[in-house]
């Protein structure tokens, strides 16, 4: 499997992400974090569901719920805070906001306008002009 973080770019993350867990205690995780960070970044990366998710990450409904106490306990906010304040990782930031991961909804589009009455004559208008029921 190709993974998107190199050694050098994890040796630059993972004290961001020590420091943006926001709980600690339980059992510690079969995942690592940083296999955990490629699972999230595969999962968005291609859009599959989290059932689908490669056997090298582990079960999927282990990232799943790790990925939910992390969103619950504010742990992912704080490493996005993290990482767009860190002069370190300019290059994380372009990776993590790149349009191949940042997908749009099939509705995102925007309801379709409302034809514009401007450049149009109504009613009135012709009326207007003809002179009639002007008073």
């Amino acid at each position: 499997m190709r993974y998107m973080l190199t050694d050098d770019l994890w040796n630059l993350l993972e004290p961001h992400i020590e420091a943006s867990k926001r709980f600690k205690g339980g059992q510690p995780p079969v995942l690592s974090d940083r296999m955990f960070l490629e699972a999230i970044l595969y999962w968005a990366r291609t859009g599959i569901p989290w059932r689908d998710l490669p056997s090298e990450f582990g079960s999927w409904d282990a990232v799943y719920n790790r990925f939910g106490r992390w969103v619950r306990s504010g742990s992912l906010k704080a490493l996005f805070e993290a990482l767009t304040a860190a002069p370190e990782l300019e290059k994380v930031r372009r990776v993590l906001i790149d349009s191949t991961v940042v997908r749009a909804h099939q509705h995102a589009s925007g309801a379709p306008r409302k034809k514009s009455d401007e450049g149009r004559l109504g009613r009135q208008s012709l009326r207007l002009l003809a002179g009639v029921g002007a008073d």
